[in-house]
Formats: structure tokens, sequence, C-alpha cells
């Protein structure tokens, strides 16, 4: 199949009865420029273990497939039965080829405990479910040694946001603690069909030592508590601690009562967070 013509895969989508739908998220990349920008960052390896987030026709698939090689695995996770049936027709006598059925934020941990934790995770991920996505592999203990996601532009600015910018969020905060990120550039509309009515963008993910110090349910908690009103300031955002042990563990860090959690670092909201707990 020619993933770089539009029109084939419009005819392959017709053929079938199917189509693409705003539900999945569903826009595929029909540039193979961009195909390869993506899987540049994946930096796949023969022999590699891999997880693609959203197979769709196998555009990154049949890609993915080709650096494996026969020794690889390949596992595709798809929730769309039409394109799973036709996944599995195109490469399912590829030796080291897996899709698992239904919502990945689902099925992630089972295909984890199966066949362990992989060497690469991409995707090309629905602009609806992204954060979810995301927030699972790093709150779930998922991550690979090299991720590489397409998101929403404005999605991929507020996962590798600065302090003190309007993008700065719990989210921002979650990403940067467990992962150094990088946004690296943007993928022009026409890459995809149907043309996305937003502009997508390219981000990388590289596990950092140490977080599972962090990620507890209860510091996880508390960072997104600070949060929960951005014109709040750290008190009034953690008064339910309890206003003595805030006051405390503020002054043990040295950070302003009064001051924002926009304003401080990853590392000084998840070290609140954990003296909180």
């Amino acid at each position: 199949m020619n993933y770089d013509s539009q029109k084939e895969i419009i005819n392959v989508l017709a053929e079938r009865g199917l189509r693409p739908t705003k539900k999945f998220g569903q826009n595929f990349m029909i540039s193979r420029a961009a195909r390869e920008k993506v899987l540049s960052y994946a930096d796949i390896k023969a022999g590699d273990s891999v997880w693609e987030i959203g197979g769709g026709l196998g555009a990154m698939t049949s890609m993915a497939l080709e650096r494996v090689g026969q020794e690889g695995h390949l596992t595709v996770f798809e929730i769309d039965r039409g394109y799973i049936d036709f996944l599995t027709e195109q490469f399912g006598s590829h030796p080291g080829f897996q899709i698992i059925a239904g919502d990945m934020v689902k099925t992630w941990r089972s295909a984890a405990e199966e066949s362990g934790k992989p060497d690469v995770i991409f995707g090309n991920l629905p602009y609806n479910s992204a954060s979810a996505m995301i927030t699972q592999l790093i709150e779930g203990d998922g991550l690979a040694p090299h991720m590489v996601f397409t998101v929403q532009k404005e999605m991929g600015l507020r996962i590798t946001a600065k302090p003190g910018s309007a993008d700065y969020s719990s989210f921002s905060v979650l990403c940067q603690l467990a992962c150094d990120v990088a946004y690296q550039g943007d993928l022009k509309s026409g890459s995809f069909y149907p043309v996305p009515d937003v502009i997508s963008g390219i981000v990388t993910f590289t596990p950092k030592p140490g977080f599972q110090e962090y990620a507890t349910p209860q510091v996880l908690r508390a960072i997104r508590d600070m949060f929960a009103s951005r014109r709040k300031t750290l008190l009034n955002n953690l008064r339910p601690y309890g206003v003595d042990k805030v006051q405390s563990a503020c002054q043990s860090l040295g950070i302003d009562i009064s001051t924002r959690a926009e304003t401080l670092t990853p590392q000084q909201i998840a070290d609140l967070a954990k003296s909180l707990t």
C-alpha cells in the first residue's frame, strides 16, 4: 500500500467501509518525511521491543517493523475494530507483530505484565486522549527509554512549558519531573489526512532516574492540588492540608507561602508535595 498517496488511502477506506472519526482522533500521516522524522527520534534498532499507540492503517507500523527486523517485536494498540482487522491482514504474518484491541489506557498494563516494558513507545496520539495516555504511562511506571509522540501543538507546549509561563501546569510538572522532555518542532497540517484543524508537533520523552520517589497517589494529588486555582497562592490551594503544616513545609524548603505554584520549578513542587504527605 502506498501510504504517501491520499487517493489510495481514501480508496482503501471506502472499500472497507471505514472513515476517520473525531471520536478516536484519527488523522493519518500521509507525509513520508513526517513519518521518517517521528521515527528518527524513536531511535528503533533491530531486535527492539516497540509499542505503537494507534496503528491506523499502518503507515508507521510498516516502517517500525522494518526497523525492528525479524528478531524484534512490535505491539500495536488499536481501538477501532475496522483498523484492527486491516492491520492484522497487512502485518499478521510478521513473526514479531502483535495487536492489542481496545483502549490503550485500559490495556497497556496487561501487555507490560505479559511481555515486559518496551524499549521504545511511539504514536500519533489522538488529540482528545493524549494527556490521559501520557499520564497513565508516567504514573503507572510504564515509561520506555525512548518515547516520541505527535500531539496537538498546544499540548506539546504544555508538556514542555517553563515555570511562570501561561502553559505551565500540573501536567507540565508531571511530565518534566518524570522525563527530560523536548518539543521537536511542528508538523504541517498537510502531512495528515484528513487535514486537522490544529497544528501538530513532535514531543520526545527520556525518563529521569528517581521519579518513583514521588510517584505515590498522595504526592501526585498534592501536585495537582497546588494548581487547583492558578490565581490562588500555595497557602490557599493547600489549605485543606492544614495551615501550620503548609507553613512549616514551605519554610523548611525556603519557599514563599504566598507565591503561586506556577512560579516554582517541578523539583520544588515535588519536594513540597512530598513533605505534605
